[in-house]
């Protein structure tokens, strides 16, 4: 191969082949060499390399060229001098395949640059695997950390970063029981795809039988508590049915891996993971945690709480993502308040089978402060199947306490706090408690579903919200004489469909409310309480209103019809208080067009209007025995047929 032109050597800018950060030789490592500016690992964009002998001649070999453990390239076992006959890019990589280096064109580096960009790569290559505990890892990186080795923690162990801004790089996990503690991350630090996991194989309860539903009976639940690391969560004091039946060794166990952000503000969390796990974000502002995955909680999923200051906390999502199981919610808010801009809440998420609430917002007070929430956001979020209720964004619960750095009752009464959430796209599914449910007031709700909720399907517990487009289907599904719907305070609802299948209790209860757009489906209760209904839909029944008149229509044909076969009117002419003066009116319809219509008390004379028939009125116009019917001859004198007890028939001259 005399006519090869080979003089570029292949080799580093370094005098041997070492890591940027330590310097250590990349033993056992490989190299690739590729066209300038493309990725040499590529087949495709690799270049010939050869072997240049003592006598210069040359011999091509395949590559990857490999590495001894003194940080020089070998062949056969044998130091070798490599060259190619082009500029060329170079990729390192160490002997568990992780990239060490890449230079994108080696004939542009010149010992300055090449010293800024070792220094670059220095800053941002520090591994967990080259340190002996993370605080030391964490003390010596710059800019960025790979965890790369699964770490075991101590509970309470903590670890300060010391305020600088990082990217955490996260593939293998943290291993424990009990809290890792994070302290000092600086504004803008990134942590990819962290893992935390429970050294200990906790007991949980599973709930559900093979086909998914639920199993009630308490015997069974109690046999279901076993060790296990793929489903269930851990046994609480909520868990009454089975609670006082368990040994202390379960009721008292140590596992569970959380990982505690203290103090942090502008973080953002990238696909975090957990195996009975879960993350605490302490007095922190501003923290994304995007897109939950593979994870297991422990307790609660994720957490915010700000409640140990008088300030609140504000800017913190949930964004995309599931998390399953956990004796806790999902996702939980203590003392946050999105501010007029809403900045807060959870968005397109999934909560399945957990504990407690698919995602709550804490109510009363922690350590005697308020741990209650105001003006987030809760958007496009499904709960599967959770233990108590599908959504809880209440702010106060039991009975009415002074509430500690808060609004006082005298600003606000119980239930009834300006929370102003906006709520909307919700679906709950079979869950054990209530679907979906609030207090407060100026909330916004909107595009809310639940399904086969075992309590109440929507709740609101507060007064002055507007809520639109909800639907319940199948709700008081334990048959607790429970309603579907329930308003307690003076809340507005437009757009209603209830599909009962209980008779118990009320399709909408909601005594101090205005309704309208109402539809009741379904073989159960249609019964409706409000204190003001307009374009009601009862299957077969409409109820129209607005400011003096209402209107109660009946449809029993009504697969094939398009009118109403009875109306009946009520229309409030003087509506004073305490003077009030109606008409009412029972209408039917001959030919699709209303005809004969009894009248009560027009102009208040209260006198009753008859209809009577033009023409003379047949013996079949009377069906029931002691019944009479009004006509007029057609002589135009105004008579009576009699339908007497006996079942004859006698005409009257009036």
């Amino acid at each position: 191969m005399t006519d090869i032109t080979a003089n570029v050597v292949v080799s580093n800018p370094r005098p041997i082949f070492t890591e940027s950060r330590s310097f250590k030789a990349v033993a056992n490592g490989k190299i690739y060499i590729g066209q300038i500016d493309t990725d040499p690992v590529n087949p495709v964009n690799q270049i010939p390399v050869y072997i240049e002998n003592e006598d210069g001649s040359h011999v091509q070999i395949a590559q990857p060229l490999i590495i001894n453990a003194a940080g020089k390239i070998v062949y056969n076992g044998q130091l070798v001098k490599i060259v190619t006959v082009q500029g060329h890019s170079m990729a390192i990589y160490d002997a568990h395949g992780s990239q060490v280096d890449y230079i994108a064109n080696v004939l542009k580096y010149d010992p300055d640059q090449y010293s800024i960009e070792a220094d670059k790569k220095f800053k941002y290559s520090v591994k967990l695997s080259d340190y002996p505990t993370l605080q030391d890892a964490a003390s010596a990186a710059v800019d960025g950390l790979l965890i790369d080795r699964d770490y075991n923690f101590t509970n309470n162990e903590t670890i300060d970063f010391g305020g600088k801004t990082l990217t955490i790089d996260c593939k293998a996990k943290f291993i424990g029981d009990g809290f890792l503690i994070w302290e000092g991350l600086g504004p803008g630090t990134v942590v990819n795809q962290p893992h935390v996991q429970t050294k200990t194989t906790p007991y949980t309860v599973y709930r559900f039988d093979d086909n998914g539903n639920w199993v009630t009976e308490p015997s069974a639940v109690l046999a279901s508590v076993d060790q296990r690391m793929d489903k269930g969560y851990k046994p609480s004091v909520n868990d009454f049915d089975i609670w006082d039946k368990l040994p202390e060794n379960i009721k008292n166990q140590t596992a569970g891996a959380i990982l505690r952000v203290m103090n942090g503000s502008n973080i953002i969390i990238n696909s975090p993971e957990a195996t009975f796990g879960g993350y605490v974000f302490t007095s922190c502002n501003r923290i994304l945690v995007k897109s939950p995955r593979n994870f297991i909680a422990w307790e609660s999923g994720i957490t915010f709480e700000n409640h140990h200051t008088s300030a609140w906390g504000y800017g913190n999502w949930v964004v995309g993502g599931e998390i399953k199981y956990g004796s806790g919610s999902a996702v939980m808010f203590i003392r946050n308040d999105g501010g007029n801009d809403h900045d807060g809440g959870v968005r397109d998420f999934i909560s399945y089978r957990v504990g407690e609430s698919g995602v709550k917002t804490y109510q009363n007070e922690i350590g005697g402060r308020s741990a209650r929430n105001y003006r987030l956001v809760f958007d496009n979020i499904t709960t599967i199947q959770s233990y108590y209720d599908g959504i809880d964004i209440n702010a106060d619960t039991g009975s009415p306490v002074e509430r500690v750095d808060d609004y006082t009752l005298a600003e606000y009464p119980w239930f009834q706090l300006p929370t102003k959430h906006i709520i909307r796209n919700i679906i709950t599914k079979d869950c054990m408690g209530i679907g979906a449910w609030w207090d407060g007031q100026n909330n916004t709700i909107d595009n809310i579903v639940t399904y086969e909720a075992h309590k109440e399907g929507i709740f609101d517990r507060g007064t002055n919200n507007d809520i639109a487009n909800i639907t319940v289907v199948g709700a008081n599904k334990d048959l607790n004489n429970l309603n579907q719907i329930v308003c307690e305070g003076a809340s507005r609802m437009r757009g209603v469909l209830i599909h009962a299948y209980t008779t118990e209790g009320y399709a909408v209860y909601a005594p101090k409310s205005e309704i309208s757009a109402v539809s009741c489906a379904g073989i159960g209760t249609r019964k409706i309480l409000c204190t003001y209904v307009g374009d009601v839909q009862g299957g077969n029944i409409n109820v129209q209103h607005n400011e003096t008149k209402m209107a109660l229509n009946m449809q029993p044909a009504m697969g094939s019809t398009i009118n109403s076969s009875l109306t009946l009117m009520a229309d409030c002419q003087i509506p004073i208080a305490g003077k009030e003066t109606s008409i009412v009116s029972l209408s039917a319809r001959k030919d699709g067009v209303l005809t004969a219509a009894m009248e009560l008390n027009r102009e208040g004379f209260g006198h009753m209007s008859i209809p009577a028939c033009i023409g003379q009125l047949p013996e079949s116009g009377l069906m029931h025995y002691g019944s009479v019917g009004f006509f007029f001859g057609t002589d135009g004198a105004l008579r009576i047929l009699a339908k007497k007890p006996d079942g004859s028939y006698i005409t009257y001259d009036l």
